[in-house]
C-alpha cells in the first residue's frame, strides 16, 4: 500500500519573515515555518529544553537559536548544527505552490528511526 501525502495550507509565502520563523498551528501542533533563500522548512515549534517557541528565536542562515537559552537548531534537519547525534526537533514535508505554503504533519522528514534505512537516503 502506498502512502499518500496530506498537505494542508498553513500560510502565504509573503507572510514568512526573513529573520525568524512564523508560528502556525495544525491539528493542535505548533509548527515554525522558516524561509531560507528560495526554500521553506517546517519544524515543530518547541525547544526540547523547555518548550519555548523556536519561531521567536533569531534565524541566521539555516540555524534558528532559541531565545530562552540559546540552543541552535538547523531548520533543514532539526539537529543542533554542532551535534548531529541524538533526536532532532521534528521537521515536516513542505510544498509551495505559488504563494501557498503547505505542510504534511504525517510526513516527518527527519524521523531518527528511519535514519539508517537505505530507501530514505538521498
Amino acid at each position: 500500500m502506498s502512502s499518500v501525502l496530506s498537505f494542508v495550507s498553513v500560510a502565504r509565502l509573503d507572510e514568512l519573515p526573513a529573520d525568524r520563523g512564523l508560528r502556525v498551528v495544525v491539528d493542535g501542533v505548533g509548527v515554525g515555518l522558516y524561509r531560507v533563500n528560495d526554500a521553506v522548512y517546517a519544524m515543530e515549534d518547541a525547544c526540547p529544553h523547555a518548550g519555548y517557541p523556536l519561531s521567536e528565536g533569531q534565524l541566521d542562515g539555516c540555524v534558528v537559536s532559541c531565545d530562552a537559552h540559546g540552543w541552535p537548531f538547523d531548520v533543514r534537519t532539526g539537529f543542533d548544527p554542532d551535534n548531529a547525534d541524538g533526536f532532532p526537533v521534528p521537521c515536516f514535508a513542505v510544498e509551495v505552490e505559488g504563494n501557498d505554503v503547505r505542510i504534511d504533519l504525517a510526513h516527518r522528514i527527519n524521523d531518527p528511526r528511519r535514519r539508517h534505512d537505505a530507501s530514505n537516503s538521498p
